[in-house]
């Protein structure tokens, strides 16, 4: 089976959404393949040639969307932060179900390792802009920093239903981003 078939991706989408949907009722150890695949309207032996159980289904939704983030990260070769907050923002706005399953649930496995990716993304791009090769404690514990509290406005954009426009949030995150940035010039950190 071709997984870029249009099919196949039809598919997936439905499970996806109907499972991001369930996750808004429920604990995930409490959604059954019969209820997902009753919602997505998809036949259970359909479910199957896709995913071993619902946790599969949620490890390759956590995956996938973890390499889309790291691509639009590294995607940027100016490493201008208003177009990596841009393509973050708007890939979270067209993936809204998704992002609040993510974000709004008591599974901290996605924003922890979401915040491990924008960690190293971070640091490799502070490492080329500020032409260094190491990285310092200092450096490590402000981008921690940074990068949660960066996540905190996007977490709490999603727990609001993403009530206020994508641009505020950008906003936002480059009001934050460049306060950061003063904060460094300030006490000269490298």
């Amino acid at each position: 089976m071709n997984k870029n078939d249009r099919r196949v991706k039809k598919t997936q989408a439905a499970l996806q959404n109907a499972f991001a949907e369930l996750m808004q009722e429920k604990d995930l150890h409490h959604i059954t393949v019969q209820e997902l695949t009753s919602r997505a309207n998809i036949h259970r032996v359909t479910f199957y040639t896709h995913y071993h159980d619902v946790y599969d289904l949620y490890t390759q939704i956590e995956e996938n969307t973890l390499t889309e983030l790291g691509n639009i990260a590294k995607n940027d070769p100016a490493h201008l932060y208003e177009g990596i907050y841009n393509g973050i923002i708007d890939y979270i706005y067209d993936h809204q179900t998704l992002f609040h399953m993510f974000l709004c649930s008591e599974n901290t496995s996605f924003t922890n390792r979401l915040s491990e990716l924008f960690e190293t993304k971070y640091l490799s791009i502070w490492l080329f802009e500020d032409n260094l090769t190491e990285i310092s404690s200092e450096m490590r514990y402000l981008t921690s920093y940074h990068i949660h509290g960066c996540l905190a406005i996007i977490t709490t954009w999603a727990k609001s239903s993403f009530a206020s426009p994508k641009s505020k949030i950008i906003q936002l995150l480059l009001m934050a981003d460049t306060n950061f940035e003063q904060m460094l010039i300030e006490q000269k950190i490298t």
